[in-house]
C-alpha cells in the first residue's frame, strides 16, 4: 500500500528522535573524542578514562534538548523529502521499500538533496548542540552555559548575530549529504536485496535489523572525517581562545598536518557505537510507524 503523504515525515522524525534518546550519551563522548588533542601531535596519549570523565561532566545527556530539536527538523525533512523526491524523479520501482540498482544515481541524488535541505534548516540546532555538549572542556570563564536548546538559539542570535547560527553550515551540509546518501538508500537497497534474493520476510524485524546494520556501518565510515571538521569549526571561540580555523579547508589541512590522517577519524569507534544502535532503532521504529499509518 502506498503510504499517506505525511507518513514518511512522521515516521522519520519518530525513528530518529526515539533513537536519539537512547544513543545521546555516545554522541557526547564522540564530541569530546573529536576535540581531544586538537592540533596536537601528542593527542594519542590522553587516557580514555579522562575523556569519559570530561564527557560525563555536567551529565551524559548534556544537550539532549538541542539533539531532539535537531532531529525534529532534520530527520523529518530528510526522510520525508527523500521519499517523495525518489518517487517523483526515479524511473525505478517507486515504493518506499524497493530500490533497484538501475536508478541508483537518481536515488543518491534524492538522498543528497533531502540531506541538504534538512541540514541547512536544522543548522542552528546543530550549533547549539555541539556547544552544549563541548562546554565542559572549556575553562569556567569561557563556558556558554546554555540552559536548553531554545535558550542557546536565543543567546547566539542576540549576542553573536543570527548569521552565527549557520556557522559550520558547509561541513554540516556535507555530512548530511554523506549520512543521508549512505544511510537511507543503503537501508532500502539492502532490505530489497535481502527480501528479493535472500528470501527474507520484508515485514520481519530481523530483516530490518540486518539491513539497518549495513546502513549504519556505511554511514559511520562515510561521515566521520567531515564530522570531525564540523565539530571543530562550530566549537571554536574567538581568536586567541583555543584553536582557530580560517575555513573548513584550513581545518582539514592543519588537522592532517599535526595529527595525521587518523585525526579525521578521531571518535570513529564512538561514532559507530552511537550510529549503529541509532540506525537500528531508527529503522525499526520507522517501519512500525509506517505500518501503523498505512492502517489508518
Amino acid at each position: 500500500m502506498d503510504p499517506k503523504w505525511w507518513a514518511p515525515f512522521v515516521a522519520g522524525a519518530a525513528g530518529d528522535m526515539t533513537a536519539t534518546i537512547f544513543t545521546h550519551p555516545m554522541d557526547v563522548v564522540k564530541i569530546h573524542l573529536q576535540l581531544t588533542g586538537e592540533l596536537s601531535k601528542q593527542s594519542k596519549s590522553r587516557p580514555l578514562s579522562k575523556i569519559l570523565s570530561s564527557a560525563s561532566r555536567g551529565g551524559i545527556y548534556r544537550g539532549i534538548s538541542a539533539s531532539l530539536l535537531r532531529q525534529s527538523v532534520f530527520a523529518t525533512l530528510r526522510h520525508g523529502i527523500y521519499f517523495h523526491l525518489n518517487r517523483t524523479i526515479s524511473s525505478n520501482d517507486t515504493t518506499h521499500n524497493a530500490i533497484s540498482l538501475k536508478g541508483f544515481g537518481l536515488t543518491l541524488a534524492s538522498a543528497a538533496l533531502a540531506g541538504v535541505i534538512g541540514a541547512v534548516i536544522a543548522n542552528p540546532a546543530d550549533v547549539v548542540l555541539i556547544r552544549m555538549q563541548s562546554d565542559p572542556q572549556w575553562p569556567a570563564h569561557a563556558q556558554r552555559r546554555y540552559r536548553h536548546a531554545f535558550h542557546g538559539v536565543y543567546q547566539v542570535a542576540t549576542q553573536e548575530g543570527i548569521g552565527r547560527l549557520w556557522r559550520g553550515c558547509t561541513p554540516t551540509v556535507v555530512r548530511a549529504v554523506l549520512v543521508t546518501a549512505s544511510q537511507v538508500p543503503s537501508y532500502h537497497m539492502a532490505k530489497s536485496t535481502l527480501t528479493s534474493k535472500g528470501g527474507l520476510d520484508s515485514t520481519s524485524v530481523s530483516t530490518h535489523l540486518l539491513a539497518a546494520s549495513i546502513s549504519a556501518i556505511s554511514a559511520s565510515v562515510a561521515t566521520n572525517p567531515v564530522d570531525v571538521v564540523k565539530t571543530r569549526i562550530i566549537n571554536m571561540q574567538k581568536q586567541g581562545r583555543g584553536p582557530h580555523y580560517s575555513s573548513n579547508v584550513d581545518c582539514i589541512v592543519r588537522t592532517i598536518g599535526t595529527e595525521g590522517l587518523s585525526g579525521l577519524y578521531k571518535g570513529l569507534l564512538a561514532t559507530m557505537s552511537r550510529l549503529v544502535p541509532h540506525t537500528l532503532i531508527l529503522w525499526v521504529v520507522q517501519e512500525q510507524v509506517l505500518s501503523a499509518a498505512a492502517s489508518l
